[in-house]
């Protein structure tokens, strides 16, 4: 028989701690409870327990504070937050601590119990669970912002734009705004549109009956029905056919659906959130995105930086994966500071979805206990572009050594300048082709108005 899942409950809260005794512990769950949080840490330390419910306001402790502390010493435990004081920053606080989640007061004790299962799953402690598979904690500034936000807009039912590059992690992103909304529990259900044939594209989303086109031999249900009361991630919104676009703008206004060939509508309760790894405002100035749709998604936005512009992350998300894919080989604990320094030299064009490649190789690749830098794959050291970066990096200073030459004895001479009026020329065309030309979106990566970006496209003959 398989072993009961054991949870901590910390409240100074009497009828809390009954409640969670009374109501859940069954032939599944046992329920140890107690009022102080240094009682908390002796039972913690003794071992067994597979979730920990803390309370944010603990007399004179902070569950956030304790949390943050507890989640380094004890790394197999789910740490859930619980307050009756369920505001944004609360959430986003407590997430970054290291909590897994964060539990409103008063409680749904089925809410609670779909939890503990989930968070349990059938493999135990030795291996994560989707809904626990997200990496929150960071020390990238532009990620704290982004984390705030998300406390912000998860409970309101509006809709999300994700932009970023590749592998940034959006759909984790729209997943975590799913599990802090009020849809959590509720179905999450991610489409690429870029997988899907331009054909296909309206019965993926919409559904279909049964004989509306060849090969439509039963009724099916689309994604959106599928996501009724929940959330629909749509990812990489910007392959979707023209013509279909007027009739997801439809749906977003009318929030409801036709399946294909059929008279029946089915009323929506569902969520949007979309993403994109290309520059939808550039699209829409050059007529490839309808502009009414574009503001209908675009109620919040939200700009993912990509891995190389967050490198003090790395080791939190490479632990992460680490502990993600520790199954693989359970012996593997813990990755050296060699090999963390070696990835944060690397570019990661790839990004996340590269590093926790790059995890999962090393594991294979070790021996030990220990992930060093001779476990991971060869391209992290023998890149060309490492190369090229250097030899880069001594063609710019014999630039700047030959502008200082020139004229080094002229007081009106200005090497700042000179030296500018040569570089900015390929930044401004890296960014004017990142964008698609769209002005406003380039002015403002490059930190200057539309005036002085006009200006100085018409000085390096940019169309």
């Amino acid at each position: 028989m398989k072993d009961r899942i054991r949870i901590l409950v910390i409240d100074d809260e009497e009828n809390i701690l009954w409640l969670f005794k009374e109501g859940l512990e069954d032939d599944k769950i046992s329920v140890t409870t107690t009022g102080s949080h240094k009682d908390g840490e002796i039972i913690l330390s003794a071992g067994g327990v597979s979730i920990c419910f803390v309370d944010l306001f603990l007399g004179d402790s902070n569950g956030i504070a304790l949390v943050r502390e507890w989640s380094k010493i004890y790394p197999h435990v789910h740490f859930i937050i619980m307050t009756a004081q369920d505001t944004g920053s609360n959430v986003i606080e407590s997430i970054k601590s290291g909590a897994t989640d964060f539990f409103p007061k008063p409680f749904d004790l089925a809410e609670l119990r779909a939890k503990i299962l989930n968070l349990a799953g059938d493999h135990g402690e030795t291996e994560e669970t989707e809904s626990a598979s997200y990496d929150f904690e960071t020390k990238n500034r532009k990620m704290l912002e982004i984390y705030k936000l998300i406390g912000k807009i998860s409970g309101a039912n509006i809709n999300v734009l994700i932009c970023g590059e590749s592998g940034t992690g959006k759909e984790v992103i729209a997943h975590m705004i799913h599990e802090m909304s009020n849809r959590s529990g509720k179905p999450f259900v991610p489409i690429n549109m870029a997988a899907i044939p331009s054909d296909l594209m309206e019965s993926e989303l919409f559904g279909h009956s049964k004989g509306s086109f060849t090969g439509a031999v039963t009724d099916k249900k689309g994604k959106f029905e599928e996501a009724n009361g929940g959330t629909i991630f749509l990812d990489e919104i910007s392959e979707m056919d023209f013509s279909l676009q007027s009739k997801l703008l439809r749906v977003i206004q009318e929030k409801e659906i036709n399946p294909v060939g059929s008279s029946r509508t089915v009323k929506l309760d569902t969520r949007i959130i979309a993403a994109s790894n290309k520059n939808l405002e550039g699209l829409v100035e050059n007529g490839k995105f309808r502009e009414d749709l574009f503001y209908r998604l675009n109620v919040v936005s939200i700009e993912l930086p990509p891995l190389r512009d967050r490198k003090e992350d790395i080791p939190y998300l490479a632990n992460h994966f680490l502990r993600k894919y520790r199954n693989i080989k359970n012996r593997v604990l813990k990755i050296s500071g060699e090999a963390l320094g070696a990835m944060a030299k690397y570019r990661w064009q790839g990004n996340i979805r590269e590093l926790e490649n790059i995890i999962q190789y090393a594991i294979v690749n070790t021996d030990t206990d220990e992930v060093t830098k001779q476990s991971l794959p060869q391209k992290l050291f023998s890149t060309a572009q490492e190369k090229d970066a250097s030899c880069l990096s001594d063609e710019l200073f014999k630039l700047a050594s030959s502008i200082v030459e020139a004229e080094t004895l002229s007081e009106s001479y200005n090497a700042f300048e000179e030296y500018m009026k040569i570089v900015e020329y390929p930044l401004m065309r890296a960014v004017l082709e990142r964008t698609d030309g769209n002005k406003s979106v380039s002015a403002k990566l490059l930190g200057i108005n539309r005036n002085t970006l006009r200006k100085k496209a018409k000085e390096h003959g940019f169309d």
